[in-house]
């Protein structure tokens, strides 16, 4: 019976699919809660008693933590590695122990208070502060940085081997002449 139900199910999906691609439909599954839109890098603060990044000026309860971004909407946990990337929601387990530590208000208190910090003196702002652009145009110089330093150092090891191989073909140059003229003496 449970094959019988499996194959009708497969048929009647193929059919589905085959009459929405005739008709040029195109659908799509939405699966754990609205989408989260971006459309802006956001400024993170890091409060000092949570250890971890916590966006202002965003729609959401957003965190940056080891890389990756974290999401808290509608009693549920979605991450990500880019701040406009795809969000998956989390189990329970996967989500890492700074953002389980504190319930989310008190979390809220913690970046209130240092919002406030922030927006009295964005200049003299003491404390730690991120917004993923940044990051990434300094990531790329120092990558940029890190190649041109890697090319420059195989260029002299290539000119290092060059000068060796040069110096053991002279060696060689001379090793044979050498031989030739104990041959030709020899020869005499």
């Amino acid at each position: 019976m449970r094959k019988v139900l499996a194959v009708l199910s497969a048929v009647v999906l193929f059919q589905t699919a085959s009459a929405a691609q005739a008709a040029d439909i195109s659908f799509g599954i939405n699966v754990g809660g609205p989408p989260i839109v971006i459309s802006q890098p956001p400024d993170f603060l890091y409060p000092p008693e949570l250890g971890f990044g916590v966006a202002v000026g965003v729609p959401y309860d957003m965190f940056y933590l080891s890389g990756n971004y974290y999401v808290y909407r509608g009693g549920g946990w979605y991450s990500t590695s880019s701040y406009g990337g795809n969000w998956v929601k989390m189990r329970p387990r996967e989500i890492p122990f700074e953002l389980r530590r504190y319930k989310i208000a008190r979390i809220h208190a913690f970046r209130d208070r240092e919002f406030h910090s922030y927006a009295r003196d964005r200049d003299h702002y003491q404390g730690k502060y991120f917004r993923p652009g940044r990051e990434a145009r300094e990531e790329r110089r120092e990558m940029k940085e890190d190649r041109k330093e890697q090319h420059q150092e195989m260029k002299e090891e290539r000119k290092e081997l060059h000068q060796e191989l040069k110096e053991q073909r002279k060696d060689e140059h001379r090793e044979m002449k050498e031989r030739e003229r104990e041959e030709r003496r020899d020869m005499r």
